[in-house]
């Protein structure tokens, strides 16, 4: 009898915990939020951490088991571990000068603040600690509180804990989205996290130089772009590529090193190259965008997981005007732009990867402060003041 009344003021107990029964939820997404965390620090000088969860899966309504791995310098661990979830808190908003409790939140829903304890455990010791999430819940779905997302000091998934090494010794490790917890005088930004020269030396130096770096100078954009590159790797990855750019004869060449072995792949001009994702099938590619000053069409390398190797995309020369690509991961498209300004005519254009290759999607031509849509057979199917008078999919480009 004694046992079953504790058993049943611990249910009690834990149910006050939770604003929001947590059984009827999978919060695996929003646990995720930010991974890979390019943000973290370990150890009182700061030294960058890095952090990546290759899996989050629910065990039972607070429980979470977790797979991943971390990277302090050159030393990648893997860890199987487990986050536990404490509380579920809704946030209360601030009155207005009426007095009035009014959410900004996303699609007016309440905020919560969501709190767990978590346990990852690998070779060479154990990371401890508590983490604190910003969600909303919209019908059977629990999401990240995202809406300030970009706006100045936003942050959220914040790790705030220790490492524990095999020898008993103590330290700090914290990590997030966004924004580092409790990193002191390391965060110099004010509208993102930039990390102080105080600092740098600490694991930093490539970070600082892909985001905030802009000399000029041909040795100081090799650095620069290298650096993007290796922001970029999938360093959880054994097999993940190396990239490194090279200048050969007044164009730009990229090494990359595989498992497959080193391939070299050519660039038509001095205009960096980047690096991104542009077949969304999860994979990072290459591509130098073209011009119409410089005479040429660019270059496009999609990587091939099954061999390893970056290979040709000859249907991106087909792309209009690509000296502008805007990459639109979520949607999975790309658009361009060019504009007629003699006839004020702008034009926009989306592709799509599709069946191995790049396909225009449709056109939207703004003249007169009115935008026409066509489809991608050239007929004409939206027309109005807005971008949101569109199709869905160019009111969310024209927003980004």
């Amino acid at each position: 009898m004694i046992f079953a009344a504790v058993l049943l003021l611990a249910s009690c107990q834990e149910k006050k915990n939770f604003a929001v029964d947590p059984a009827g939820y999978d919060f695996s997404e929003v646990l995720a939020y930010g991974s890979p965390f390019k943000l973290g620090i370990i150890g009182e000088d700061f030294t960058r951490l890095q952090v990546y969860y290759a899996s989050v899966t629910k065990t039972d309504a607070t429980h979470y088991a977790v797979k991943g791995f971390s990277k302090v310098w050159d030393n990648v661990q893997s860890f199987d571990g487990v986050i536990e979830l404490k509380s579920i808190s809704k946030i209360v908003p601030e009155p207005d000068e009426n007095g009035e409790y009014v959410t900004d939140h996303v699609d007016n829903h309440d905020a919560y603040f969501l709190e767990c304890s978590y346990s990852f455990p690998q070779a060479d010791g154990e990371f401890n600690g508590k983490s604190l999430n910003e969600i909303y819940f919209k019908g059977n779905k629990a999401l990240t509180d995202d809406c300030y997302e970009g706006a100045d000091g936003y942050d959220n998934n914040q790790h705030i804990g220790t490492f524990t090494y095999t020898n008993g010794k103590e330290t700090v490790a914290n990590w997030g989205a966004w924004r580092i917890p409790e990193s002191d005088d390391l965060d110099q930004g004010v509208g993102e996290f930039v990390p102080s020269e105080k600092y740098r030396d600490n694991g930093w130096g490539t970070y600082y130089n892909a985001f905030f770096n802009y000399e000029e100078g041909e040795l100081n954009q090799l650095i620069r772009v290298n650096s993007i590159f290796e922001e970029s790797r999938q360093w959880w990855d054994p097999e993940a590529p190396k990239l490194d750019l090279e200048v050969v004869d007044n164009h730009f060449e990229v090494a990359v090193t595989t498992p497959a072995g080193k391939h070299t792949y050519q660039f038509p001009s001095m205009y960096p190259p980047e690096y991104k994702d542009i077949n969304f099938d999860g994979y990072m590619d290459l591509y130098q965008t073209g011009d119409e000053e410089r005479h040429d069409e660019g270059a496009c390398y999609l990587y091939n997981p099954q061999t390893k190797e970056f290979e040709n995309c000859p249907s991106f020369h087909d792309i209009l005007h690509v000296d502008n690509l805007v990459v639109f991961p979520q949607e999975k498209v790309l658009m361009t732009s060019f504009n007629f300004t003699e006839k004020g005519e702008f034009f926009y254009y989306l592709y799509r990867f599709e069946n191995g290759k790049f396909v225009q999607d449709g056109t939207v031509m703004e003249k007169d402060n009115i935008f026409y849509e066509y489809d991608k057979d050239g007929k004409l199917i939206h027309q109005g003041e807005y971008p949101t008078d569109l199709s869905r999919i160019w009111g969310v480009c024209f927003a980004n």
